[in-house]
């Protein structure tokens, strides 16, 4: 049961981080907002190390490591796959591979499941596609392009997921901190590297909204890190993964509260069959 809440406040946090980065990257480049937010978590993740301790031993130094390069490629192909769109479509596509990737690690490490909670995350992944489509009159089919790239964002996410759980039980918040720090110094140097061939514009008059959007981002994302860290010591990987890909909801309830954006019929029909389903695990 412990297992089934974390991993449901993994995807939550997950998603509210998304909304304060979505909020934020209307200034400036997504690729800035993520480099800057990552490096405010970091500070709030070296903040809580004397609560959860952070081990340096050379395992979770390597696999932390291996996190932060798969979270830059996950996040630069998937800014890059919204860019090109349809989100309607692409969302759900990398939200679901999110979590296909490490269902299969961890059913090769030994998960299993009644035929009940096999049910149960079946449904889940029903309810990522629902929660994570945004209806629209563009309906047209995403590119090849577009497609890959997400594929590709779904591909970095399942991995980062899969390098944390990997990390020792006693590591502490070591994997989680070198996550955000390789993430945000390779994503750095991309942001310079771009600015320098001029495929990014510097933004100037960043409001007072940008930098608690900002900072918003950065402390909720990690937390989300520390909160499936917590999930994955406790229970099952390919449960906690599929729990994570419903990180959209988080996204969307923070619209309805605060841009008063409403909530489409088939996205409340997802959260009513993630709500059920999540349940169901629970028993199962």
């Amino acid at each position: 049961m412990l297992t089934i809440v974390l991993g449901f406040a993994t995807a939550l946090v997950y998603g509210f981080a998304d909304f304060f980065g979505a909020i934020a990257s209307k200034k400036i480049a997504p690729v800035i907002v993520t480099c800057l937010s990552g490096a405010t978590g970091l500070l709030f993740l070296f903040a809580l190390t004397p609560i959860f301790g952070a081990a340096a031993n050379p395992e979770a130094i390597g696999w932390g490591i291996w996190a932060g390069v798969w979270s830059a490629f996950a996040m630069t192909c998937l800014y890059a796959s919204l860019a090109i769109g349809p989100i309607s479509i692409l969302s759900p596509v990398g939200a679901v591979v999110s979590a296909i990737v490490p269902a299969m690690v961890g059913f090769a490490q030994g998960d299993r499941f009644s035929w009940l909670g096999w049910v149960a995350i079946a449904f889940i992944l029903i309810a990522v596609v629902l929660v994570g489509f945004v209806p629209g009159e563009d309906v047209r089919l995403p590119s090849a392009k577009g497609l890959l790239l997400a594929l590709g964002a779904g591909l970095g996410i399942g991995a980062v997921l899969i390098c944390l759980d990997a990390a020792p039980q006693d590591s502490g918040l070591t994997p989680v901190i070198l996550l955000r720090a390789v993430s945000a110094l390779l994503l750095g140097v991309y942001f310079i590297g771009s600015l320098i061939l001029g495929r990014v514009k510097p933004s100037h008059r960043v409001s007072r909204k940008f930098w608690f959007a900002l900072l918003g981002a950065g402390l909720l994302d990690s937390s989300a890190n520390v909160f499936f860290l917590m999930a994955s010591r406790a229970g099952s990987l390919t449960v906690v993964s599929v729990l994570t890909a419903l990180y959209p909801l988080g996204t969307i309830i923070l619209a309805r509260v605060f841009l008063k954006e409403k909530i489409a019929r088939v996205q409340t029909v997802g959260v009513l069959l993630a709500l059920a389903a999540s349940a169901l695990l629970a028993i199962a």
